[in-house]
């Protein structure tokens, strides 16, 4: 066995030695849930670990142990665990009732708070979940333009319904080409159908010029353009300076519906707040909801207004638990401990974790580099920066098993991580833990350099290094 492989078998036999519970409880699982899991972005080999208690920044495994939570459940939880103020606001709406089937004075108290953050909210309504509410802002521009087609991101990610999984940035599905324009063939997930694309078009992220150029041969067709201020799963890439102003200039021309998914970026800022750039509709859920399940999505007081049933063939939306008063009471008591203070927090431990990342790379001989903006970062191996998900497909190209290790490694080493890169902060990390973390990253990196050396020579830099340590 080679010392590459050798690393490689030891990484994952000490992450079998630390998580017994977990694999009885996958295997349990699988008798009743496909993969033992309900969710696919957290599911990994050999097998995920299963969770059973949170506290502050932190989270507790099946067998005891104890992980600094870098992923905030993929941005949701930015007050962390076991929150004071949120554990209260939840308990005592308990008391009240849950989903009481009515209008509820909680609803115009959340939405007051959510219009007085986000000046581009005039008015907006509740659904349950992010990829609700990217659906409706969606069926919302062809309803108020009375056009159909709507121009997203390659590998922009916008929830599960088919509109948004063309071009998702998920593993799977067919590759077709665009049939509206002779644009890069777009993928389309497992079970959505080839006449979605007669809907929906795919262009770059942070490339204007390939908006402009679908409006000027779309003219009159295209209702909306949904974007997400820093391009999430398709690789933390956050949009350059002035894409998203030529975005907005843009739609406004031809009379297209603007939408920003904020659905993960509300923790920027949220972004269009921060950066000044107000777009007609937006869509939030995430932190708004307090860790409970929420979607938001509204903008334009004209275009919301299809939405009031006492108007005449209204847009019917209904939801048995949108806004309910259980989410509604936990996300008022999140937006009211989470301001300007806060951000500034989150906006701290990132730039200093991105900086980390690229030192502990440096300090390695790794090539590699960070991105992200704010609490919200990825590491990207190679020397190119990316720009769009592309280059993040690129940089990821035949690198799945390196990049399994390292996430495996720093679970072992105690951080939780995203298996696909993402690294979030709560509001209640401490500074201490963001660099500890970097310097278990950078052991992580040099750990690995012998299988890096033995299937990824390109990402090696010759640097003097200490002799690697043993795995612990």
């Amino acid at each position: 066995m080679s010392e590459g492989q050798d690393v490689a078998q030891k990484i994952n036999e000490r992450y079998r030695e630390l998580s017994p519970a977990s694999a009885t409880a996958f295997a349990a699982a699988a008798g009743s849930l496909p993969g033992g899991d309900t969710r696919t972005m957290i599911t990994y080999d050999p097998y995920p670990l299963y969770f059973n208690r949170g506290e502050g920044a932190r989270v507790q495994d099946l067998d005891g142990r104890w992980y600094h939570d870098l992923v905030a459940n993929y941005g949701a939880l930015t007050h962390g665990h076991n929150h004071p103020e949120l554990i209260r606001a939840v308990n005592d709406q308990m008391q009240r009732g849950t989903a009481l089937g009515g209008p509820s004075p909680l609803q115009y108290q959340h939405a007051d708070l959510l219009c007085a953050r986000v000046p581009a909210l005039e008015r907006l309504r509740y659904c349950n979940s992010g990829t609700e509410a990217t659906m409706w802002a969606l069926r919302a521009a062809r309803a108020f333009t009375g056009r159909d087609v709507i121009v997203k991101i390659d590998g922009g990610y916008h929830g599960t319904h088919d509109w948004g999984h063309v071009s998702a940035f998920i593993h799977g599905g067919k590759t077709l080409r665009q049939p509206l324009l002779d644009l890069p063939p777009a993928n389309l997930a497992p079970g959505v159908p080839e006449s979605v694309l007669m809907s929906v078009v795919t262009v770059p992220f942070n490339d204007a010029n390939a908006v402009a150029d679908v409006l000027a041969r779309l003219p009159g067709r295209v209702a909306g353009l949904i974007v997400e201020p820093v391009l999430g799963v398709g690789g933390g890439i956050p949009a350059r300076p002035g894409y998203l102003a030529e975005l907005r200039q843009l739609t406004a021309q031809e009379g297209v519906v603007l939408i920003f998914d904020e659905c993960a970026t509300f923790r920027l800022g949220p972004w269009q707040v921060k950066h000044n750039i107000e777009p007609d509709l937006s869509t939030f859920s995430k932190i708004v909801g307090g860790g409970l399940p929420i979607g938001v999505f509204g903008g334009n007081a004209e275009i919301m207004a299809m939405f009031d049933p006492a108007r005449p063939e209204p847009l019917y939306h209904a939801s048995a638990f949108g806004g309910n008063s259980l989410s509604l009471a936990a996300g008022i008591a999140a937006l009211e401990t989470f301001g300007g203070a806060e951000i500034s927090h989150l906006d701290a431990l990132g730039d200093t974790l991105r900086k980390g990342l690229d030192a502990a790379a440096r300090k390695a001989g790794v090539v590699g580099r960070a991105v992200g903006e704010g609490g919200l970062s990825y590491f990207h191996f190679g020397a190119v920066q990316p720009q769009n998900a592309s280059d993040t497909a690129a940089a990821r190209r035949g690198r799945d098993q390196l990049r399994a290790l390292v996430h495996l490694h720093l679970l072992n080493e105690g951080f939780l991580t995203a298996r696909h890169g993402l690294m979030c902060q709560h509001i209640v990390t401490d500074m201490s833990v963001v660099e500890e973390f970097v310097e278990v990253f950078a052991s992580t990196l040099r750990l690995l350099r012998p299988y890096i050396g033995q299937y990824h020579p390109d990402l090696l830099e010759d640097v003097p290094l200490p002799a690697p340590g043993a795995v612990r």
